[in-house]
């Protein structure tokens, strides 16, 4: 392990029960691998039926913040995740019980104004969703 979840709260803008990764497995320039415990009945976002597998763009999201701050050596800009494409889900939810979700992230480019990642979120060995997102920045003052 990388990085563990105190240092993940450092590097992102997330905190708490919305912070959704657990650990950092590895990463280099080009991506990064993270692992979040299967989600539960308290999940921040679970509805009557559990965890919606759309979730998994936000866990791709924040894999993406970790990954900016481990390439800038320190924590991510505030940003938001503006689009989502090319998203093939393959369960209409992330499995309570089906043990820990791998969250993997591919940088494809990134400037100042934000950044382009395919993502892949697989539990157990089994695809719960992949896609591409784009996350732009928020503006910093002149």
């Amino acid at each position: 392990m990388m990085l563990d979840r105190a240092a993940i709260e450092r590097s992102v803008p997330h905190a708490g029960a919305m912070c959704l990764l657990d650990a950092v497995q590895e990463w280099n320039a080009a991506g990064i691998v993270c692992i979040a415990t299967s989600p539960g009945p308290a999940h921040p976002l679970a509805g009557g039926g559990g965890v919606p597998a759309v979730a998994a763009a936000e866990y791709a999201a924040q894999a993406t913040a970790v990954h900016g701050a481990l390439l800038d050596g320190r924590p991510a800009p505030a940003g938001m995740l503006a689009k989502l494409s090319n998203v093939k889900f393959h369960s209409d939810c992330i499995p309570a019980d089906g043990g820990p979700l791998a969250v993997r992230a591919r940088l494809l480019g990134r400037g100042p104004s934000g950044c382009l990642y395919d993502f892949e979120v697989d539990c157990a060995h089994h695809p719960i969703a992949r896609g591409r997102l784009m996350v732009a920045f928020a503006a910093t003052p002149a």
